[in-house]
C-alpha cells in the first residue's frame, strides 16, 4: 500500500463511522416518533432511583 494514500483511507473511514451513527440517531429518532414511543438516554437511572425511593411510577 502507498504510505500516501494512508491519510485518505483514514479519512474516509472516519467519515463513513460518523455518517453511520447520524444515520442511526436519525433512525432512532423517527422510529421514536412513528411508534409514539419516547427516547430515554436515563440508561435505567431514573427507574432504579425512583425504586430505591419506593416511587411506582
Amino acid at each position: 500500500m502507498d504510505a500516501s494514500r494512508l491519510p485518505l483511507l483514514i479519512s474516509l473511514a472516519g467519515a463513513a463511522v460518523m455518517l453511520a451513527a447520524i444515520v442511526f440517531v436519525f433512525g432512532m429518532v423517527l422510529l421514536s416518533i412513528f411508534t409514539g414511543d419516547s427516547l430515554e438516554f436515563s440508561g435505567g437511572h431514573t427507574e432504579a432511583l425512583a425504586a430505591s425511593f419506593g416511587v411506582v411510577a
